[in-house]
């Protein structure tokens, strides 16, 4: 029994160093593999971090070109079962003036009687009626011309569905 005494003495330290070290390598690998995944995942976060501000600065520098901009829009409303209007509409973040419609031609009648509309601020609108025919097109096309803030003429065709 000494004999297991004394070999139990000289071995268990030898048995636990090895343990030991086996262990210490074990988690040694363990963290630096943690630590390269970590820095790996910071570097992603940081890309998309850097790509997400651009997204941003480019969707307000969008939203700050749209509130500068002017933009005339005509689309079809029907008013009751048999009411038809043209609606003209600022859809721009600025004021229009000497706003004008012109329609192609067609078997249809349409009433320019509020032309030119002499100041449209953003989101108002005004509405023209038009009278519609026996075999008149379901598709026509309504051109606005506008003057912006900066006395700038433009125009627009719409596409106009009924």
């Amino acid at each position: 029994m000494s004999m297991d005494l004394s070999f139990a003495a000289t071995w268990a330290p030898i048995v636990i160093s090895v343990v030991s070290l086996i262990v210490t390598v074990f988690s040694s690998h363990r963290s630096y593999r943690l630590d390269k995944s970590d820095k790996e995942q910071n570097a992603e976060l940081r890309r998309i971090q850097k790509q997400l501000s651009e997204l941003q600065l480019q969707k307000a520098r969008e939203d700050a070109a749209a509130k500068s901009s002017s933009k005339v829009e005509a689309r079809h409303v029907l008013v009751g079962l048999k009411k038809h209007h043209i609606r003209i509409s600022n859809v721009g973040g600025t004021v229009v003036t000497d706003v004008t419609t012109a329609c192609d031609g067609g078997p249809y009648f349409y009433n320019q009687d509020k032309e030119p509309f002499e100041r449209l601020e953003p989101g108002e609108s005004f509405d023209q009626t038009v009278f519609f025919a026996d075999g008149s097109p379901s598709k026509f096309t309504v051109t606005t011309r506008w003057r912006d803030a900066d006395g700038e003429e433009h125009s627009r065709d719409n596409i106009i569905t009924w």
